[in-house]
């Protein structure tokens, strides 16, 4: 739904924060001091029922459905019902995909590429900074770099060192300090005959793991 769809900044907030709970309910009393964490609380019970009737409108504004249908309320929570969950289809397909790899499927390159493709970014990230965004926002993003990781080391297998390339570049756009996708950069840019690209990446590998006190490992083209 576009911006301009929301009536209220604190309704589409509260949407956010019962996304972020994945299905289990949020207290009304964690809710109100979620959305106005400097007021007292009983000044915003009647603010947090306001904001519920304006995401139900938004939600369904034809009124096809009861109340609840897609916020279910009651006097001590709220929790979201009837919705598809875009975080939820990635993480389920990326299970499913990370598991055939592991008992060597002949579909599972095909599953892993699939599931890389569902995620679109990090969760909610213009919230960067709310406490309630952060698990989920750190769940998807491993998942995610461990499905790029096993990407990049099979198309090294595979000898497409290009993908190899494209996938183990995504890991570290995510996480520049990720040890595993620097190295198998390296050996991809090695196997493939570019040496001078390969020791430049080594370099850059190097001056990371610096910065975190790890030891880098030695450059061998063989092992890595």
């Amino acid at each position: 739904m576009p911006a301009d769809a929301w009536q209220s900044r604190k309704a589409r907030d509260l949407v956010k924060i019962l996304l972020a709970r994945r299905g289990a309910p949020a207290a009304r009393e964690t809710l109100i001091d979620q959305l106005w964490p400097d007021e007292p609380p009983a000044k915003c019970a009647n603010r947090l029922s306001v904001a519920l009737s304006t995401v139900r409108a938004v939600f369904d504004p034809e009124r096809h459905f009861p109340p609840g249908h897609f916020v279910a309320a009651d006097k001590f929570s709220f929790v979201l019902r009837n919705i598809t969950l875009d975080f939820e289809v990635f993480l389920a397909a990326a299970r499913d995909a990370q598991a055939a790899y592991h008992r060597n499927d002949p579909d599972a390159v095909r599953m892993l590429v699939l599931a890389e493709t569902l995620y679109t970014g990090d969760f909610l990230a213009e919230d960067r900074y709310e406490d309630w965004a952060v698990a989920v926002r750190e769940q998807l993003k491993a998942k995610y770099l461990s499905l790029v990781r096993v990407l990049a080391r099979a198309a090294v297998h595979t000898g497409d060192y290009d993908s190899a390339e494209t996938y183990a570049l995504r890991a570290l756009e995510r996480d520049a300090f990720d040890e595993q996708a620097h190295l198998t950069l390296v050996r991809a840019l090695s196997a493939a005959g570019r040496h001078g690209q390969a020791r430049q990446r080594y370099r850059a590998y190097v001056t990371k793991m610096c910065e975190i006190d790890v030891v880098p490992a030695a450059f061998d083209h063989r092992t890595l």
